[in-house]
């Protein structure tokens, strides 16, 4: 009797063996590689946000996307020359405005993000304070760093710089650094980790495609207007790619339990700037250093940055 119980029970575990390493294969199988934004963008947006909901969290759509890279390197010294991992250049976001989701436009549209009641709430409160106030506050007001996923949708110079080991995603505003390490070391241990405004991100190379995992990060809004919030469970999940000369782009799945029902997918992209006579170039932000970064508070509780004119410093 024992005997027969032992093996039943050998045979049920090596049925759910199987079963599982048929599911893992057929999720390898199904990785969505790189889909350019053509003018069939809408059923490939559609097909990357499905991938996405295929999976309970962040971390399992991280390891399918690191087991199907399999064995892949990332680049060396010797490679950074070549045009896939030369991201070299001052960029701009490509479009979008101030939407989190680029593909969204107008005033006030609606998000494409799918929100949980808590997540709507906050959207509705928005609404009806931009509605009342015709203004709103923002946190940037008081020269905070944006954060991460707002990192993205921010509208100031960018430097992306890739070497063997880490790659930096440089946005101008308030000297804001994501720092990607691709040499092999994991998350910061759960003992050690604590939120901040960018996270902790691990990443490695699949091909010319950088992936990465982000989490550890402090709560904040996607962008002004009429965006979701993002809470301290957040974790984001990135597909970075150089797509042509000028046009570095990335697909993001953010996670939010607290704030979305379903991860909300996007392609990010930016626009490499002419830059021949090196004009260009990323400056130290201080909100003291010139008087069109001087904040006004107002008695509604919005704030607004004063008339942005770009004046002459006077000689010195």
């Amino acid at each position: 009797m024992v005997n027969r119980k032992r093996a039943l029970w050998m045979g049920a575990t090596l049925l759910l063996v199987a079963a599982l390493g048929l599911r893992f294969t057929l999720a390898k199988d199904e990785v969505p590689g790189w889909l350019n934004k053509g003018e069939n963008w809408p059923a490939q947006k559609q097909k990357l946000q499905a991938y996405g909901e295929r999976f309970k969290t962040s971390w399992d759509l991280y390891q399918s996307l690191r087991q199907a890279a399999g064995a892949a390197k990332g680049p060396d010294w010797a490679r950074m020359a070549e045009p896939a991992f030369d991201w070299s250049g001052v960029y701009t976001r490509s479009g979008g405005g101030l939407e989190f989701d680029p593909d969204l436009k107008g005033p006030l549209p609606p998000t494409t993000a799918r929100l949980t009641p808590a997540g709507q709430a906050v959207v509705d409160r928005k609404t009806d304070q931009i509605k009342r106030t015709g203004g709103e506050y923002d946190p940037l007001s008081d020269c905070r760093p944006p954060g991460v996923p707002r990192w993205f949708s921010e509208p100031f110079l960018h430097e992306f710089i890739v070497t063997p080991k880490q790659t930096w995603l440089i946005n101008e505003m308030v000297n804001d650094v994501r720092r990607v390490y691709t040499d092999g070391r994991e998350h910061t241990p759960e003992a050690d980790a604590y939120p901040l405004t960018n996270g902790d991100t691990i990443g490695f190379w699949d091909g010319d495609t950088l992936v990465t995992h982000t989490r550890d990060l402090m709560a904040g809004q996607y962008q002004r207007g009429v965006q979701p919030d993002f809470s301290e469970q957040t974790q984001i999940v990135e597909r970075w790619h150089k797509v042509d000369a000028r046009t570095v782009q990335a697909d993001v799945w953010v996670f939010d339990p607290v704030n979305l029902k379903a991860p909300w997918y996007t392609r990010q992209s930016w626009t490499k700037l002419t830059n021949d006579d090196s004009a260009l170039r990323l400056r130290y932000w201080d909100c003291r250093e010139n008087s069109n970064n001087a904040i006004t508070k107002k008695g509604d509780g919005t704030s607004e940055f004063e008339t942005f004119d770009f004046e002459k410093s006077p000689k010195r």
